[in-house]
């Protein structure tokens, strides 16, 4: 019997990858996204899962991903990245502004999306896949270490707002992960 759909964003590699493979193997129907399509039908072909496309950079593309989730208990925002390793004087701003986007807007697009799912279930649980990142800054990191604090923000807030609903927020934080991330 299944314990309900589970997404999966940036499942194509990765915490993303083992996440899904994880909650398949826990019972979940798991619904995977991300850009690279043909490493994520692989990916769900072997755990009995469904392969997307999604951007979460594009609103557009969030919404038609969510438009082909029935129904939604556990959403995992995964997807996201780090751009570059400059100094505040040398940062570039398109970088800086991808991963805003990727890091923190992706995660506010997936989520608003699936709330009413998420609540609909009775038992919703969001999960940000955040980093040590939000919590220690570091030399080279000032781009990332600011959008994972901003997430880390946004996940707080999320979880004061969604207080008396059917819906648990949790942050995962990992340190430094061996990924090709």
């Amino acid at each position: 019997m299944s314990r309900g759909v589970a997404v999966v964003t940036g499942a194509g590699s990765g915490i993303g990858e083992a996440t899904a493979r994880r909650l398949a193997a826990d019972g979940f129907d798991v619904v995977m996204g991300a850009r690279r399509l043909d490493r994520l039908a692989a990916i769900a072909a072997s755990i009995g899962g469904r392969a997307l496309p999604l951007d979460v950079t594009s609103t557009e593309s969030v919404d038609a991903f969510c438009a082909q989730v029935d129904g939604c208990r556990v959403l995992v925002n995964n997807a996201g990245g780090a751009l570059g390793r400059d100094s505040f004087a040398e940062a570039d701003e398109e970088e800086w502004r991808w991963m805003y986007d990727a890091n923190v807007l992706g995660v506010m697009r997936m989520t608003r999306a699936l709330l009413p799912s998420l609540e609909a279930s009775g038992d919703g649980h969001v999960v940000m896949v955040g980093s040590i990142a939000g919590h220690e800054p570091y030399v080279g990191g000032a781009g990332y270490n600011a959008v994972k604090f901003a997430l880390r923000a946004a996940t707080k807030v999320l979880r004061l707002e969604l207080i008396g609903k059917p819906i648990r927020v949790t942050s995962v934080d990992p340190g430094m992960v061996d990924t090709n991330f």
